[in-house]
């Protein structure tokens, strides 16, 4: 493994309680136009059922859990970044972390998100499709990334 991707590292169980926690402060962050109730709501599900079902790695800096990516395939599940160190590049780096890996990516992202939208736009994404989400009702796009061919 390089040293560009040296914080990166397979999560755990134990991890599991403090990622649920990060995701509900960043999404509270985030989505400001959406209930908090129906964040809070799912913190239980995003501990107990989405991280264990998912391909999971954290970010971490000096000891402490920065961010989280989760994969499931080749769809970006999450990726969050503990509020207080967005901006800093941890996004971008377990971004390019899971993109490395893979030939293609697809995501979905509440339109009203901007600074996500132009996060993953600036990263190579492109808008395929619009649908609304089901439990918010609010418009999401479905992005995607996918791996260009190398020409020597």
């Amino acid at each position: 493994m390089s040293n560009t991707y040296k914080c990166i590292v397979p999560a755990t169980a134990d991890h599991f309680p403090h990622l649920a926690q990060l995701w509900l402060e960043a999404s509270l962050s985030a989505h400001s136009f959406i209930d908090s109730a129906y964040w809070t709501a799912n913190k239980q599900a995003m501990e107990s059922q989405y991280l264990p079902s998912s391909e999971v790695h954290i970010c971490v800096h000096n000891d402490s859990v920065i961010g989280f990516i989760a994969m499931v395939d080749n769809y970006l599940a999450a990726l969050f970044i503990d509020p207080s160190r967005q901006g800093s590049g941890y996004g971008k780096l377990l971004l390019n972390y899971a993109k490395s890996t893979r030939d293609a990516v697809t995501l979905n992202v509440f339109a009203r998100n901007e600074n996500a939208v132009a996060f993953y736009r600036k990263r190579g994404f492109s808008i395929q499709s619009e649908q609304i989400d089901e439990p918010t009702g609010e418009l999401e796009y479905v992005m995607t990334w996918q791996r260009r061919e190398r020409s020597f």
